[in-house]
């Protein structure tokens, strides 16, 4: 295969000359890409700068500074104040209840003495019951007076201050007769004990017994409320079925009706 040999240059003329070849090219599109992604990132700063100069002065000033939100979230409101300090308020205690209960109590130190009052609930066995002791021992001996009260019906007993104790069983809450609400029972009565001249107008009552084969009524005209036999003026107790009467006189202290009998005043 021939070469062919480059031309010769005409007289006077210098010979052309090869420009020299160079091994670094590749830097070229380099270096121009990273001025490029500068100028790039110079542009980005500057518009995030202008605008950050030019944001809406109101806007700004109602954007709390960075870490208030984080302090006042921190920090409870008034409302949930309120709300802690309601649920943290005990509620009050309720008051307690008037009167005495079931127990044996000591006269003078635990229940004074005098003449107290109450009315059983009305259920079937509702019943209720006192006793006037002159001892703890729990023998019958320490019993002075006692009573039992139907459902229903109105309970006194007078409390001597030379007695040591008296017991109450069954649901029944005993006051004061002094401070119980004023009764007046008017022309018919049911069972119970109850002051003459106060809650029952002296007079003639009558009734008839229920014709069961256990239902007796029974009363007694009284001179005082200790439950002790001489303070009973007289009693008489009615069959089932049977009619009975009673005249109350304006002397006595009191009368004590048991049994289902409605006693009506002529």
């Amino acid at each position: 295969m021939t070469v062919p040999t480059p031309p010769t240059p005409p007289p006077g003329m210098p010979a052309p000359t090869n420009p020299p070849r160079t091994t670094h090219r590749w830097l070229i599109p380099l270096i121009a890409g990273a001025v490029v992604l500068f100028l790039c990132c110079v542009g980005g700063v500057a518009v995030v700068a202008l605008s950050s100069d030019n944001a809406d002065p109101e806007q700004a000033a109602d954007r709390p500074a960075q870490g208030t939100d984080d302090r006042n979230s921190s920090q409870p409101s008034e409302t949930s104040d309120a709300s802690d300090v309601a649920r943290e308020e005990e509620p009050e205690p309720e008051p307690e209840p008037v009167g005495f209960g079931a127990g044996v109590w000591e006269v003078g130190t635990e229940i004074p003495p005098g003449t107290y009052v109450t009315v059983a609930p009305d259920g079937a066995f509702d019943y209720c019951y006192w006793a006037r002791l002159s001892g703890f021992s729990g023998s019958f001996d320490d019993i002075i007076a006692n009573d039992n009260l139907d459902s229903g019906a109105r309970g006194r007993v007078t409390i001597s201050d030379s007695d040591t104790g008296v017991e109450f069983t069954g649901p029944c809450r005993w006051v004061e007769e002094s401070e119980s609400e004023p009764v007046n029972v008017g022309d018919e009565v049911g069972p119970g004990v109850w002051r003459v001249g106060d809650e029952i107008a002296p007079g003639t009552y009558v009734t008839t017994a229920p014709d069961g084969s256990f239902d007796y009524c029974y009363w007694a005209r009284l001179s005082g409320f200790s439950g002790e036999l001489d303070e009973v003026l007289a009693n008489d107790l009615i069959e089932p079925g049977s009619r009975g009467r009673v005249e109350i006189s304006s002397s006595d202290v009191g009368i004590k009706f048991t049994g289902d009998c409605v006693w009506t005043r002529n």
